[in-house]
Order: C-alpha cells, then sequence, then structure tokens
C-alpha cells in the first residue's frame, strides 16, 4: 500500500469531517466521502464507524491547537503561566457555535483527546519544578494538577456550552479557573496567574477565534 497515499486519503476524510462540522452540517458517511471527493467505500477502509472518525477529529484539532500553542507560547515566562494561558485558548479557539455545539455532544471523547494531547504541559510543569527562580514551585503542585486535570477536562465541556450561549471567553475562563485552582497555589497566586494569562491575550492579541476562522476557511477552499 502507498503509505504517502493512505495518509492524504485519510487526511481528506479527516478535513471533510471538520469543514462539514464547522459549517453545521449533518455528518454521515456519505456526506463525508461526497465532501472528500471519494467513493463511499473508501470511508470503511480507514474507520469503522462515525465514531471513530469523530474522535481523530477532535485529536486532530487538539493537537493542531497544541503545536500552535508550542510554538506562540514558548517565550512566556515562568512555565506556570503557560497553562493558565492555554485554558484560555482551548476556550476561545473553538468558540465558533458549529464546532462547539459538536464538540459538546461528545464529551468522553474530548477527554481522552485531551489526555492524549498533554505531553507539552507535562514538559513545561517539569520546567517549573526545575527552574530555581520558581522555589515555590515544587512537585506537590505539579501531583496536584496532575490529580484535577480530567475535573478540569470535563468542565471544558461547561465552558464550551457558556461559549454557546454567546458569553465573552474572557468571563468564561475567569468563572473556570476561579472554580478550580490548577495548581493548588495560595489563592493571591492563583489569582495573580489568572489576572496576568489574561493581561497577556489582551496585550498579544492572540485572536484564537479569528485564527480559527481562518483555518475553517483554508478547510473550505479544499471543498
Amino acid at each position: 500500500m502507498n503509505t504517502k497515499k493512505t495518509k492524504k486519503t485519510k487526511a481528506r476524510l479527516l478535513n471533510a469531517v471538520r469543514l462539514i462540522i464547522a459549517k453545521g452540517e449533518k455528518a454521515s458517511v456519505s456526506s463525508i466521502t461526497k465532501k472528500a471527493k471519494l467513493a463511499y467505500g473508501t470511508f470503511y477502509r480507514y474507520f469503522k464507524d462515525l465514531d471513530e472518525i469523530y474522535y481523530e477529529a477532535i485529536e486532530a484539532l487538539l493537537f493542531d491547537l497544541a503545536v500552535k500553542l508550542e510554538r506562540d507560547l514558548e517565550n512566556i515566562y515562568p512555565a506556570p503561566l503557560r497553562v493558565y494561558v492555554t485554558w484560555y485558548t482551548v476556550i476561545d479557539f473553538y468558540r465558533d457555535k458549529n464546532t462547539a455545539t459538536w464538540l459538546l455532544e461528545h464529551p468522553g471523547k474530548i477527554n481522552k483527546a485531551f489526555i492524549d494531547t498533554q505531553p507539552m504541559s507535562e514538559a513545561w510543569i517539569e520546567e517549573a519544578i526545575q527552574d530555581p527562580k520558581l522555589p515555590s514551585f515544587t512537585k506537590q503542585n505539579a501531583d496536584h494538577y496532575m490529580k484535577v486535570r480530567t475535573y478540569l477536562f470535563w468542565m471544558y465541556a461547561n465552558a464550551l456550552a457558556e461559549i454557546v450561549k454567546g458569553r465573552k471567553t474572557v468571563d468564561v475562563y475567569t468563572e473556570l479557573m476561579s472554580a478550580s485552582n490548577i495548581f493548588n497555589f495560595s489563592n493571591n497566586a492563583h489569582q495573580f496567574y489568572i489576572k496576568e494569562s489574561i493581561k497577556y491575550i489582551k496585550k498579544n492579541h492572540l485572536g484564537w477565534s479569528k485564527k480559527r476562522k481562518i483555518e475553517i476557511k483554508k478547510l473550505s477552499e479544499l471543498d
């Protein structure tokens, strides 16, 4: 089997389902293969059912965002601030109503996909532990994050639900983070990181939801 062709065909199917979701259209094997300009039976050479392609599509969305985050946030200091900024961006990046609604319909898959894309955050946390300028950040803080992150993934669904209602990202993010002290910092330190992450977003005009719209436009051009 031509590996290069196989990867390209699978990517066409994944791009098709992402575009269908972004446009708010009904996803089916027929609509996906039609959008990808492939034969109906091709779908089953790569995915056993819609659930499997849904999971891979969610994982791909999160992986793409992780790549963007790792590139754009690498210069943020200290490392724990990157984790706070990341939580803001994962709320804002998928704020378009159709994608957010679709993600809400698959909360279990969001949870598993989040876990599969955690190495980046774990590397930042390890960096914080080793940083001599952060003596107050210890392994206990890291262990606390590892314990609570699964609950954070589930809370992400609630955050998206609030976004779908039309609430501002900054308000939803502030509520989510205020309700979950992710590193078990003192209240003052936790509030400081929340405020600094919002300040960073505003100062650097990251505009993640706008970047998401650009991504959807690029997918549409493949249609």
